[in-house]
């Protein structure tokens, strides 16, 4: 999600977490962390740092990849990129949501593979990958999500109800969106949304927890036990929300809690902290 340009208004204080989860450890060296994601082949994780502008086609943007235990294997994996922010694996590559295009990486060589747009792109942000291959990715400014499927971007839907559009997460034949929240009055005066499914044969949306805002909310993963879990980037708080529920804090990790991940061979859950240039690793008790 956004940020370097406004981060100086928050102050992040990582490590900080409740009862619930205890902080494993914390992994300096960023600039900009907005995602990580693990791959399912290697059990590798990325992380991307969009650099100093998260607006900006500056070519600082890059990705790194660390381990579980909270060391960097390969801090500049790729340079290049403008501002990355949500990343996914299919097969062997790396989509990577960069402003205004979704850029494909081989995972081996980390090359740039492939580059897809679409008309009305705005700001591109988080990325899941279905089963069947397919690859969406949120445009928070633009109330949508879109989907690559046989090498073309497309948009999927465009709704009120995708209003600052964010986090993404695919679970059978549902897309569960977190919503950053309404950003018409500017980002001083963000309205917290919601958490909502988009219905992948019909397209139709619906609330996933009780009706209602969440929070400013960034990303979204399965807690492997029904719910979800998600960050909310101004609170700074890592919340679990069960279907046609409300959320609960689980952890307080500081401003800026961006795209989580959870490790699903230990229920480790990592999360960037965009302006303290960290990723923490938390593990529920």
């Amino acid at each position: 999600m956004r940020y370097a340009a406004f981060a100086g208004m928050f102050m992040a204080f990582a490590g900080f977490a409740h009862a619930e989860t205890t902080v494993v450890w914390t992994l300096d060296g960023f600039v900009g962390p907005e995602s990580v994601g693990r791959d399912p082949a290697s059990g590798k994780f990325y992380v991307s740092s969009f650099g100093k502008d998260p607006m900006a086609k500056d070519g600082d943007g890059f990705i790194s990849i660390i381990t579980a235990d909270g060391k960097i294997d390969k801090l500049d994996w790729v340079t290049g990129l403008d501002a990355p922010k949500g990343i996914d694996f299919v097969a062997g590559k790396l989509y990577v949501a960069d402003i205004d295009q979704l850029v494909e990486l081989d995972t081996a060589s980390g090359q740039v593979t492939d580059r897809y747009t679409a008309e009305g792109v705005q700001f591109l942000n988080d990325v899941a990958a279905g089963p069947d291959g397919k690859v969406y990715v949120s445009d928070t400014f633009g109330a949508a999500v879109y989907v690559l499927e046989d090498g073309v971007l497309s948009l999927l839907v465009q709704d009120k109800l995708l209003m600052g559009a964010n986090g993404l997460l695919v679970e059978g034949g549902t897309l569960l969106v977190a919503d950053l929240g309404d950003i018409s009055g500017g980002f001083a005066d963000i309205k917290p949304g919601p958490v909502v499914k988009i219905d992948l044969a019909s397209k139709a949306i619906t609330p996933y927890g009780a009706e209602g805002p969440v929070g400013v909310l960034d990303g979204v993963e399965s807690d492997g036990k029904g719910g979800l879990l998600l960050t909310d980037y101004s609170a700074g708080t890592v919340l679990s929300l069960q279907p046609g529920g409300t959320a609960t804090v689980i952890a307080t990790v500081g401003t800026g809690a961006a795209d989580l991940e959870v490790d699903p061979t230990d229920g480790l859950i990592l999360v960037p902290i965009t302006p303290a240039n960290q990723v923490l690793a938390l593990k529920q008790n």
